[in-house]
């Protein structure tokens, strides 16, 4: 059992901690936000760990019906971008918009990807694609205002440099794409935020930006506005799982800082080390089918990731908030491995749990390292964040066979190294008064409804009834006391098992 002694000096000169991991996250197709669970899903988000933005796939594709010709003549429709807008912002989390995909009116062929089949191909008519964007911009401005909409971002397409999200993974045609979009919008407000490549940056290996040196320099040598770059560093050697098969092979634990310090360098290199870095797709790995995101491994693979690359990045996008995602169908059990926070019926995952805890951070760092974060509040409140992170066995990591072995079992841990629990010893000198100890915890036992769900039996179909008790088992344990020190300081021990995350709140009580 691995032992950690931190002492905590809340006077001391704090650096500003910067929760960037809440500035976007994603969400699916844009047709699934009309629906009312989904919906639902998105509202507990909002009210419990708000994000900013939210970045969602399909706003052009055939099911919002924006764009058709009739006699050869272009008809828009925004009622549904609109209905969809209207509820966010009524939320308060904006768009970070993707652009695509085309409108099957406007595609020059009939190349689809995923259930739903958005096209992939360019427009057949340029000038109309500028006018279709230009009619979009015009629209949102007159209903929301310029100075809202300047807050917005637009990214134009997602992962061009895969075939099967662009044809033939065209680069010439994508610059062109973007050359044509990102004009088109600067005519009618130079203000507006645009970037890309929006590439898969696994396919390329770790470090490298898929198309980020040929996409950059173009920009810079044809004089072309970019006000943010965006590539997608999912931490696999293996890009995409269009089939949901759950095929992926995992890379080391220290991947994400290789990709992001790399990422840096390219941008670095190319004179836009000043631009705004938005990585808008991320998770343990990009399969709707991989098991291991319903488990609870999650909840400390987004606390260590997400503050190891703090400083590194404007926003790190988790894809996505729900198991509502229908790229290759409908899951079809409870839990399937599916992307979400929260599962179809809206039961939190541990990754729900992992961003919970880093929303209740402070606004400055005291003191961090590979397990622990001490963190301090305007109000004088210090939070204590711990956690025992377990990554993939090599075994695990490198055969996909063992994962399909383990699917739908417990054995889904045996993909993990196995650990010992971790001891922390927390000392706090200078506290004269009662102190007030909120302890927050999550492991297999507290909070992680997939162990629940196998504890029951691992039903296909849960009754009313039954998620009743899930949804009781899937929240944090929760545990309050009023310590005395003994004298001027305080000790406290925790124990935090592997996979587990555990919150420490502290503050002088009122009541001493």
């Amino acid at each position: 059992m691995t032992k950690t002694e931190i002492t905590i000096d809340r006077n001391k000169a704090g650096q500003p901690l910067n929760p960037y991991w809440k500035v976007c996250v994603g969400g699916g197709r844009v047709a699934e936000a009309l629906r009312a669970d989904f919906q639902k899903h998105l509202e507990l988000i909002q009210r419990e760990m708000p994000f900013d933005y939210l970045r969602m796939h399909g706003l052009f594709h055939e099911d919002m019906m924006v764009y058709r010709e009739e006699g050869g003549q272009p008809i828009v429709n925004w009622q549904y971008v609109d209905l969809v807008y209207d509820h966010w912002l009524s939320i308060n989390i904006r768009p970070f918009v993707e652009l695509g995909f085309m409108p099957y009116d406007l595609a020059s062929g009939e190349e689809t990807v995923f259930w739903w089949k958005g096209n992939i191909t360019p427009p057949n008519n340029w000038e109309r694609w500028e006018w279709f964007i230009q009619q979009f911009i015009r629209h949102i401005i007159e209903r929301y205002g310029q100075d809202e909409v300047r807050c917005w971002y637009f990214e134009v397409w997602n992962e061009p440099d895969l075939f099967f999200f662009w044809k033939d993974a065209d680069y010439d045609a994508y610059w062109e794409l973007y050359k044509r979009t990102v004009r088109s919008i600067k005519q009618i407000d130079a203000s507006l935020k645009v970037g890309g490549p929006a590439t898969a940056s696994a396919s390329a290996g770790p470090g490298i930006a898929s198309w980020g040196d040929k996409f950059l320099s173009a920009c810079r040598e044809e004089n072309i506005p970019i006000d943010f770059f965006s590539t997608h560093p999912y931490p696999t050697n293996h890009p995409f799982d269009a089939d949901g098969t759950g095929y992926m092979t995992w890379d080391g634990p220290e991947r994400l800082m290789v990709d992001l310090t790399g990422y840096e360098k390219t941008l670095e290199e190319n004179g836009f080390l000043h631009l705004e870095k938005h990585y808008t797709e991320w998770s343990s790995s990009p399969s709707p089918r991989d098991p291991v995101h319903d488990t609870a491994f999650l909840a400390p693979f987004i606390v260590q990731n997400n503050l190891a690359g703090h400083g590194h990045a404007d926003s790190l996008s988790f894809w996505v908030i729900s198991d509502i995602f229908e790229e290759s169908r409908a899951g079809d059990i409870p839990f399937h491995g599916g992307f979400g926070l929260v599962n179809t019926q809206g039961l939190k995952k541990p990754s729900y749990h992992g961003y919970w805890f880093l929303s209740r951070l402070g606004d400055e760092i005291l003191d961090m390292d590979d397990s622990f974060v001490v963190t301090r509040h305007t109000s004088g409140k210090i939070s204590v964040l711990v956690w025992n992170y377990c990554h993939y066995t090599d075994e695990a990591a490198s055969d996909h066979r063992f994962v399909e072995q383990a699917t739908g079992t417990r054995r889904l841990y045996d993909m993990f190294v196995q650990k010992a629990a971790k001891e922390f010893t927390l000392n706090l000198p200078g506290f004269e008064r009662k102190v007030r100890v909120q302890t927050t915890l999550f492991d297999r036992e507290h909070g992680s409804v997939l162990d629940a769900w196998f504890d029951m039996g691992s039903p296909e179909q849960i009754l009313r009834e039954d998620l009743d008790i899930l949804r009781q088992k899937m929240e944090l344990k929760l545990n309050v006391e009023y310590l005395s020190p003994a004298p001027n300081s305080l000790t406290l021990n925790l124990t935090v098992q592997p996979h587990g995350v555990t919150l420490i709140d502290i503050s002088q009580s009122a009541f001493s």
